[in-house]
């Protein structure tokens, strides 16, 4: 998709604020998407908002349980708070979606 190639391509190149415009745009136009929702938390995430990234990232989550980018900056997070029993958990969820592709 193009336009999640620009957003990459926007945020590789330092430009948050554009990046995370990009990706408004795209869920306003096309509705839920777990790409969109995975570069929104990566976004915040960047932009030194720990809490706010989660929510994208759970997002991400639900309609792509097994999105493997948004499990483990979401178990990164919750390593940094000190929840390494969910953190855990996730990683098991990516493994086992690794597992399955191979």
């Amino acid at each position: 998709m193009a336009q999640l190639k620009a957003i990459a391509r926007l945020a590789d190149q330092g430009h948050l604020a554009e990046a995370r415009q990009c990706c408004e745009r795209l869920l306003a136009e096309q509705g839920p998407n777990a790409e969109a929702f995975y570069w929104l938390g990566l976004l915040s995430d960047a932009g030194g908002k720990p809490g706010e990234a989660q929510k994208f990232y759970r997002k991400a989550l639900y309609l792509q349980p097994q999105h493997p980018e948004a499990l483990s900056h979401l178990a990164t997070l919750l390593v940094a708070q000190g929840d390494l029993a969910a953190a855990r958990r996730l990683q098991v969820r990516a493994a086992q979606g690794v597992d399955k592709d191979a």
